[in-house]
């Protein structure tokens, strides 16, 4: 009785995958000065503005959001650019009270901003919230700030 064996196909099948994605060619540059791959791993900063009508912005909140969106490009190896500007306005703004946050939680109502980011014409709304015991206003600004690096980068 002869036993057959699978693994020489098995091998040579998973030889051919592997060297199929295994690639020593680069992106064809042509056409494209230093100067433009450079601008390319930049991101406009952040300016951020309040426009709630009466709603009263906590102070930090925009330095937050610029810290967040600074971090998210320093995590992706992006730089901030010192020459394009993207606009994130703040439109909606309630913040719970840190002491009722910590006692009752979602019971205290919720964190939330809602704003909208205007670059080159386009604009991107976002809005998140944060209805918990542990995550605060000062959180979610940071988040707001990476979700605006999100849509710009």
């Amino acid at each position: 009785m002869k036993k057959k064996s699978y693994f020489g196909p098995l091998f040579a099948s998973i030889a051919i995958v592997v060297s199929g994605c295994a690639s020593t060619s680069r992106p064809s540059t042509t056409g494209t000065t230093t100067q433009q791959l450079i601008s390319l791993s930049d991101v406009p900063a952040l300016k951020v503005t309040v426009d709630c009508g009466a709603c009263a912005v906590k102070p930090s909140i925009p330095f937050l959001i610029i810290e967040g969106y600074n971090q998210a490009a320093n995590n992706d190896g992006r730089k901030v650019s010192t020459t394009s500007e993207a606009n994130l306005t703040i439109k909606a703004y309630t913040a719970r009270d840190d002491a009722a946050r910590l006692l009752f939680g979602a019971f205290a109502g919720k964190d939330e901003i809602k704003a909208v980011v205007a670059y080159h014409g386009k604009t991107y709304v976002l809005e998140d919230y944060y209805r918990n015991t542990i995550f605060g206003i000062d959180t979610l600004a940071k988040k707001i700030g990476e979700k605006s690096y999100a849509e710009l980068k």
